[in-house]
């Protein structure tokens, strides 16, 4: 039997990304990404889907699709921005504010995975948000915007402090796709295909290095995709 994964995604970004990379990175480790989810924003299975704005019907949809699809060698994760995550979810946690450290991230992972209540779920929130992990290599945002570099070279100075993206600043207007926003013109109109291209240029294993979160959440598939 194959191990198959299903990855629930925020947006078309994160959709983009599963099903043009992560797919075929983690074949090499005998796991099938099956086609990703969109999160449903409203309990109308016919909705819009795509923003991480209503944890009801969220959890409604996800329970959904785990009782449907009651395969022992299926697993269930997220791909959803800790950024601007709804209040209820922070709830589950018990927190009243929003959250940026790794260890109250992670307690908000925890406490998802607690309320759905399935052993082949696992939880995960990218800190502060995916355009972080294009944050992780300039010089691939420099080749794929070669129109922009000097957006980019003022870009590069203001996180060149960062040895870890994923801690890059997640204020209104400073979070990493605000950043890229500023620094390359248009960006945001075009997000999905931005992220891809960045990401297929950059490559994981740079992306990794500054991702450590990340890196953590896909070493976790490697592994389970080798076991025996």
């Amino acid at each position: 039997m194959s191990k198959r994964l299903l990855i629930y995604c925020e947006g078309q970004t994160e959709e983009m990304v599963v099903e043009r990379l992560i797919r075929n990175h983690l074949s090499m480790y005998g796991v099938k990404v099956e086609r990703p989810v969109l999160a449903a924003t409203s309990m109308n299975p016919a909705g819009q889907r795509g923003g991480f704005v209503n944890w009801e019907a969220i959890r409604f949809d996800l329970i959904g699709l785990m009782q449907i699809d009651r395969d022992p060698n299926l697993r269930v994760t997220t791909l959803l921005d800790a950024y601007a995550m709804p209040q209820a979810v922070l709830a589950l946690a018990g927190f009243t504010a929003p959250v940026s450290e790794v260890k109250d991230i992670e307690k908000v992972e925890r406490a998802i995975e607690q309320e759905l209540k399935d052993p082949r779920f696992t939880a995960y929130l990218q800190r502060h948000e995916l355009e972080a992990l294009l944050l992780a290599d300039c010089d691939a945002l420099a080749r794929v915007f070669h129109r922009h570099q000097s957006g980019l070279a003022q870009l590069r100075d203001a996180i060149a402090g960062f040895g870890n993206t994923e801690d890059i600043n997640h204020g209104a207007t400073t979070h990493p796709s605000a950043r890229l926003a500023d620094a390359v013109e248009g960006y945001e109109y075009l997000k999905a295909s931005n992220a891809y291209f960045v990401l297929a240029e950059a490559g994981f294993e740079v992306v990794r290095r500054k991702c450590p979160r990340f890196d953590a959440w896909m070493t976790h598939w490697e592994q389970w995709g080798v076991q025996r």
